[in-house]
């Protein structure tokens, strides 16, 4: 991982910076993390309910979307973070986009319910809410990443969009009316049905 290396380069060239770093704005931001991923484990809990809840599913996934977008603003009104302290996301990011992950493969696994019972655009819509708050989220801890990091800062973060946009591509075509209701199609019987047309008899001659 990129990170383990420039870490190892930063304890090297600046061995004084680990003596006693800043740790309040760093904690404010892994706790934006924490929350967005409780958030997203509910929204997990939500998808494997038994029966399916549609409803269910996209409430939570709104405040989902709320809660990182919370976040997000949270994030924006922190300082620049140190190169240590941007160094401590690395874990909590990766577990956060490892969890979003398993929680979108869920939702593509009751499409053919989703599209059953009628609620395929409204679930490509809320997936796509969740893309929009996420790259604002990424966007929002980028800049708060010194210079140096912040390829490698984009780069981590995007995977935890990259994971939202497999959703949003399962559910492609659900609101343009090109997905069908399930792939599980049945076919009817079709019946045919014939009219005899009746014809007079010739009246007798004597």
């Amino acid at each position: 991982m990129k990170f383990s290396a420039v870490l190892s380069a930063l304890a090297l060239v600046a061995p004084g910076v680990f003596a006693s770093p800043t740790q309040r704005d760093l904690a404010t931001i892994q706790g934006v993390i924490t929350d967005i991923q409780g958030q997203v484990n509910s929204l997990q809990t939500a998808i494997e309910a038994s029966p399916l809840d549609a409803d269910a599913i996209i409430a939570q996934s709104n405040a989902l979307v709320t809660t990182i977008q919370d976040g997000a603003t949270t994030v924006n009104g922190q300082p620049v973070l140190t190169q240590i302290e941007a160094l401590g996301l690395v874990s909590p990011v990766q577990d956060l986009a490892a969890d979003v992950d398993t929680t979108i493969q869920a939702l593509i696994g009751v499409k053919d319910d989703i599209l059953d019972l009628g609620e395929g655009c409204t679930t490509l819509e809320a997936l796509q809410a969740q893309a929009a708050a996420a790259q604002q989220l990424s966007d929002a801890i980028v800049s708060k990443v010194p210079a140096a990091l912040e390829d490698i800062a984009t780069e981590l973060a995007a995977t935890v969009s990259a994971a939202i946009q497999k959703g949003v591509d399962a559910y492609a075509g659900s609101c343009d009316g090109t997905e069908p209701t399930s792939t599980t199609t049945t076919s009817e019987p079709t019946s045919t049905t014939t009219s005899t047309t009746r014809t007079a008899c010739p009246a007798p001659t004597h």
